[in-house]
């Protein structure tokens, strides 16, 4: 209790202060242990398919302590399974915290200690795999995600209690086959159950896409967000008719060329980010845009747009 209130509540002096110390005390070290680690969120990923191939575009602006950095690039490209990616949504890294004062967070993301990083554990897992995208053993990735988690909360239990009851982090991992022209999307999530309290992968999804399906964009990360304010809100006005017509014309894969595909995904992100400049999106979404192909090469391809910008 501080002196000049002790003035007027003499009481305070006695046990009641031991007891408010105390508490105080308590309160302090709760906060401390909090802010042993912080974490990074990642934001919002589309995928459209193409007759030539599998068009993944992300943002690039990473949220850290109400900081929004700009130019992390999302996009996971392994040096195996061949034509494969992978991407992190979530709270997937967590740093040790800045000193008090720092005057620019986004620099200090940059280079601080990683004390949970799934990013590298992915990118770490693909790369030992065969080259076939099929012969991926994604409940093998999903136990080491788990593994890591656990882990990680065993040396800073009261980080990840928020999480109780709620997903961390999701990874997708996409691929293509030239052979067949088939795109697969696999996904899961992480979160700490609410009942036993236990981390677990959850909601294994496994997406097909042939060329003789209906076209479509598949996102992950701020889906609702985009679904709430963009599609069924006021940023649609910030979509192109280019892209509306896209959305609602079935057309096969295998009729849809690159360009309007790079497009489509290009411009849902773009309106995301302006929409957030409205309402904001729990985690930050902006950022330059970047796009890489899926198709014949066995790696990643980086595609250029037109008319690049940063959304701020």
């Amino acid at each position: 209790m501080p002196v000049q209130w002790r003035r007027f509540y003499p009481g305070w002096n006695g046990p009641h202060a031991i007891l408010l110390a105390s508490m105080a005390r308590l309160f302090a070290a709760f906060i401390a242990a909090l802010l042993l680690c912080a974490a990074a969120h990642a934001t919002l990923v589309a995928l459209v398919p193409s007759k030539d191939g599998l068009l993944v575009a992300a943002d690039s602006r990473i949220t850290f302590l109400g900081a929004e950095c700009d130019g992390a690039f999302k996009i996971i490209e392994p040096a195996r399974p061949l034509r494969t990616v992978a991407i992190v949504t979530g709270d997937a890294i967590f740093v040790a915290p800045p000193p008090a004062g720092a005057a620019n967070l986004c620099r200090y993301l940059e280079t601080a200690p990683r004390r949970l990083n799934i990013d590298a554990l992915v990118r770490s897992y693909l790369d030992r795999s065969a080259d076939d995208p099929a012969q991926l053993a994604f409940d093998g990735l999903s136990a080491a995600c788990v593994r890591q988690v656990e882990r990680f909360r065993r040396a800073y239990p009261e980080t990840l209690r928020r999480f109780t009851g709620r997903d961390i982090f999701s990874v997708v991992v996409a691929s293509y086959d030239p052979a067949s022209q088939a795109a697969l999307l696999r996904n899961f999530v992480v979160r700490i159950d609410a009942r036993t309290r236990r981390v677990r992968a959850a909601r294994f999804t496994e997406t097909a896409i042939s060329p003789h399906d209906a076209r479509g964009v598949w996102l992950y990360g701020e889906t609702s967000y985009v679904d709430r304010y963009v599609y069924a809100g006021f940023g649609r006005k910030f979509l192109s008719s280019a892209t509306v017509g896209f959305l609602r014309t079935r057309i096969p894969v295998r009729d849809t060329p690159m360009d309007p595909a790079v497009s489509v995904a290009v411009n849902i992100i773009q309106a995301a980010g302006r929409a957030a400049q409205v309402v904001p999106a729990p985690s930050g979404i902006g950022g330059s845009i970047r796009v890489v192909l899926l198709g014949n090469r066995p790696r990643p391809e980086s595609v250029p747009w037109a008319a690049a910008q940063d959304f701020r």
